[in-house]
């Protein structure tokens, strides 16, 4: 037996001796309402998850898809969804069903490429070569840190202006900045998280950017559904956008624009598919690709991404400060908090709750006190499932301190997203550039974004009106039937 088999074997029998462990203690922590009143579940649980090696990914998953040819059976896989996000080992598990939120924690724990995200670059180059459609790209802050690995170029470089030419090289029509909704996102949030605190209804309020997240909210703390904050997520937000605002404006017939999201999460693929977030009977986005795809679209196109460089369009294609740092944990509770601010004091915050050093890092839960005026926030911030299961429990139990409360399902945010390569000193490199970015960004506040400030006057009306709800807000339901 070979060094990489024997720590194989080693883990997995470490893995299944601590199965029986782990199944009971999750269930001890969880209510019978996050597993859906089961029969049976608490001894079969456990007993089943011995059975499967691997995570049994289902053809029809819009995120992940299984190469079970490459698979060792070494059950890494099952680890990572077991130990991070707390899923496998809550269902009765079989080679038939296989109960996901999508967040790719698998793929990156997978060493033989036995798992991926569900690859759509192909359907891309499909829609650039058709001449009747209008094919729109949309770039995260996180893909621009994050791209550079993959073309030698420095880890963490942030890279803008050359995944902007990268996309025009490749064929799209328009290169849109995710980061413009992102700034959209802050406006409606903020101002959702005041109203909720003056009407006392609904707090905490959690963050809504992470599909991962909100899957898991719904398939085992329905009960809570109410604390989601009702914005959709950046992306979603961007989507519906494109195929109405940005449409009009440009004279374009939105049924005939492919909108494109590049992002760095796998879970985002999931997104896209749900009904609640279509606009005006449409999907908001056709296809999300990977920073890893959009790598292998530039390589079929022969793009050297270091040759390249140009600016995102003028409409949609400005975003702040504020919306950069969404891609690192903190991010958007920082963003958020300084527009908070602004509703309520008329000024711009301070350098300490600008920067707000006590919800940055790699610590996988971190709480800070925030004073506005005469309003005291405890806000808190996590990644990962067993982080925010800590405070879901706190919240459902009515011992929650906290007023806002950050999740994302990847480790250190977006940047460690499953769509492109996570190693620790690549996400160091990542959050800090992104940091630099902020700092370094002509304006810093979501409410002073010029496109932004032009979007309401001309097409949404007030910030939280009908016409708003309509586009940039939606609504969950109850998923424990998935369990």
């Amino acid at each position: 037996m070979n060094n990489i088999k024997r720590r194989r074997f080693i883990k997995r029998v470490i893995l299944y001796n601590t199965s029986a462990l782990f199944g009971a203690s999750i269930l001890n922590a969880c209510s019978k309402e996050s597993f859906g009143e089961n029969p049976g579940l608490e001894s079969e649980g456990p007993l089943l998850s011995k059975k499967l090696e691997y995570l049994p990914i289902q053809s029809d998953n819009p995120s992940i898809a299984l190469w079970k040819k490459k698979c060792e059976e070494c059950g890494d896989c099952i680890e990572a969804c077991a130990q991070k996000q707390k899923v496998f080992g809550t269902y009765n598990a079989s080679p038939s069903k296989h109960v996901c939120i999508h967040c790719g924690a698998c793929i990156s724990a997978c060493e033989e490429g036995a798992l991926s995200e569900k690859y759509n670059w192909q359907n891309v180059l499909d829609a650039i070569n058709d001449p009747s459609k209008i094919v729109v790209a949309s770039i995260s802050p996180a893909v621009r840190v994050a791209i550079g690995d993959y073309f030698n170029m420095q880890t963490g470089a942030f890279l803008p202006g050359n995944v902007v030419g990268a996309c025009r090289a490749v064929g799209f029509d328009y290169v849109l900045d995710t980061n413009f909704s992102a700034d959209l996102t802050i406006m409606e949030e903020a101002a959702e998280l005041q109203k909720r605190l003056s009407e006392n209804d609904g707090i905490p309020q959690f963050t809504s950017c992470c599909p991962a997240w909100i899957k898991y909210v719904e398939m085992y703390y329905p009960s809570l559904i109410n604390n989601l904050s009702t914005v959709r997520s950046p992306i979603s937000m961007q989507g519906a956008m494109v195929k109405s605002y940005f449409a009009q404006k440009k004279g374009i017939d939105a049924r005939n624009i492919i909108h494109v999201a590049v992002a760095p999460c796998t879970a985002k693929k999931y997104e896209i598919t749900r009904e609640e977030l279509s606009t005006d009977y449409m999907p908001s986005s056709d296809i999300v690709i990977t920073t890893n795809e959009l790598a292998i679209l530039m390589r079929q196109k022969n793009v050297n991404l270091s040759g390249q460089s140009g600016s995102f369009d003028q409409l949609m294609g400005a975003g702040s400060g504020a919306a950069i740092i969404f891609g690192n944990t903190g991010g958007v509770m920082r963003a958020a908090l300084r527009t908070a601010y602004f509703n309520i004091m008329g000024v711009n915050p301070p350098a300490n709750l600008m920067e707000l050093k006590q919800v940055q890092g790699f610590s996988g839960l971190r709480a800070a006190q925030v004073t506005i005026g005469t309003v005291t926030l405890n806000v808190a911030v996590c990644y990962e499932m067993r982080n925010a299961i800590k405070l879901l429990e706190q919240v459902r139990s009515n011992t929650c301190k906290y007023q806002f409360i950050e999740v994302m399902a990847c480790k250190g945010g977006c940047i460690g997203g499953a769509g492109q390569h996570a190693d620790s000193d690549k996400l160091e490199k990542r959050m800090k550039a992104l940091n630099t970015a902020d700092v370094k960004a002509s304006n810093r506040y979501c409410h002073e974004n010029p496109e932004i400030k032009m979007v309401y006057q001309d097409f949404l009306g007030d910030v939280g009106g009908d016409q708003a709800k309509k586009y940039l807000h939606t609504t969950y339901s109850d998923k424990s039937n998935l369990l």
